[in-house]
């Protein structure tokens, strides 16, 4: 299958790779910066540099639309495709409806457009196994789905489809999981570091609580909810975090745990 690309930040760099790997073609790569286009296209077998949004004289069948949420209102305005070609949204957020709505306001569009949302935080450069990446399609019509059911099996072993609040979903757990707990680690890591020791000294609890997570057996925090019973213990804690938006996602954190034992 012919397909091209519109940006060509770390999604596109995994999924474009991918994609080639399984045996399908990418034909172009547009990026606002074609510096970026030009370095994509270098891990690519035959794929050339698209200077502009006019893809209409394109070979391609299928088309990535991985740019930032933020610039889809004003992208898509621009967007030529080829008759009959798909659009695939790379995006966890995004509304299907007010995109096609972005994408053709007069509604006479011969081109179907799709979620494509990768459950993973893919940064370019950084080799990941994307074989059981979870990939969730969200499409508005069933001749569509066939064609991106098989496209997503070609990289993964993991497709799921969802409708767009099931996505919103997900992502929002990605964050919690993800991108969150990041900023809390680095907290912790910061506490730590200010003493003279290390990270390590946490891969044993970090762990025990990882296997609980996926074994559906949550550790107690009986403990912990009873010590935060001393309000001098929570005021002194709070008082070592860096900034005060910390010290108010602890004292949230606090009342949540004191709520659910």
């Amino acid at each position: 299958m012919n397909i091209s690309f519109i940006g060509s930040g770390h999604v596109a760099w995994h999924l474009s790779q991918a994609l080639e790997n399984a045996g399908h073609s990418v034909q172009e790569v547009f990026s606002r910066d074609p510096s970026k286009a030009k370095d994509l296209v270098s891990y690519l077998y035959n794929a050339k540099v698209q200077e502009h949004l006019d893809f209409s004289e394109s070979k391609s069948t299928v088309f990535f639309f991985c740019v930032p949420d933020i610039a889809y209102s004003t992208v898509l305005k621009e967007l030529i495709l080829p008759k009959y070609a798909t659009l695939l949204l790379v995006s966890g957020t995004v509304l299907l409806s007010e995109a096609s709505i972005w994408y053709d306001p007069a509604r006479e569009s011969t081109n179907q457009i799709a979620i494509f949302f990768p459950v993973q935080h893919l940064q370019s450069g950084r080799k990941i196994n994307l074989g059981h990446m979870p990939i969730c399609l969200e499409v508005m019509v069933e001749e569509t789905e066939q064609v991106l059911v098989q496209l997503a099996r070609d990289i993964t072993d993991a497709m799921y489809l969802v409708n767009g609040e099931e996505r919103k979903k997900i992502y929002l757990s990605m964050l919690l999981a993800g991108i969150f707990t990041q900023q809390l680690w680095a907290e912790a890591s910061r506490l730590l570091h200010s003493i003279e020791l290390d990270t390590s000294l946490l891969q044993g609890l970090i762990q025990n609580y990882v296997q609980s997570y996926f074994k559906n057996l949550p550790v107690s925090n009986q403990i912990e909810a009873n010590a935060f019973q001393d309000g001098r213990l929570v005021f002194e804690q709070q008082g070592f975090l860096s900034t005060v938006e910390l010290q108010e996602v602890y004292r949230n954190m606090v009342q949540q745990i004191l709520k659910t034992t």
